[in-house]
C-alpha cells in the first residue's frame, strides 16, 4: 500500500499520475527520462505529453506516519530483546 511499484520500497515524495497510480517522484521521473513514451508503469496508459506531477500530500503524510511507527516498533523490540537476555550463573 505504501510501496512504489518501481523501486519496491516505501514511497519517497509520492506523486500521483493522471491515471491515479502513485510512485516516488524520482522513480517515475527516471522511468520517463529513460523511455521514449510517457506511460504508466502500472496500467500502461500512454500520455501524449509528459504529465505534470504533484506531491500526493495525503500519501506523503501516511508514509511519514508509517515510517515513524516502524521505527518505534524497531527500537522497542530491540530494547525488549536486550532486556529479555537471560542471566547465566557463573561459579567462581
Amino acid at each position: 500500500q505504501f510501496l512504489c511499484s518501481i523501486c519496491l520500497d516505501v514511497f519517497t515524495d509520492p506523486v500521483t499520475t493522471p491515471c491515479g497510480h502513485n510512485f516516488c517522484k524520482n522513480c517515475i521521473n527516471e522511468h520517463w527520462n529513460s523511455d521514449d513514451q510517457y506511460l504508466c508503469p502500472m496500467c500502461k496508459k500512454v500520455f501524449n505529453s509528459r504529465p505534470e506531477l504533484h506531491i500526493n500530500t495525503f500519501m506523503s503524510e501516511m508514509v511519514s506516519k508509517f515510517r515513524q511507527e516502524a521505527q518505534q516498533k524497531a527500537s522497542s523490540s530491540s530494547s525488549e530483546h536486550q532486556a529479555a537476555k537471560p542471566e547465566v550463573p557463573c561459579d567462581v
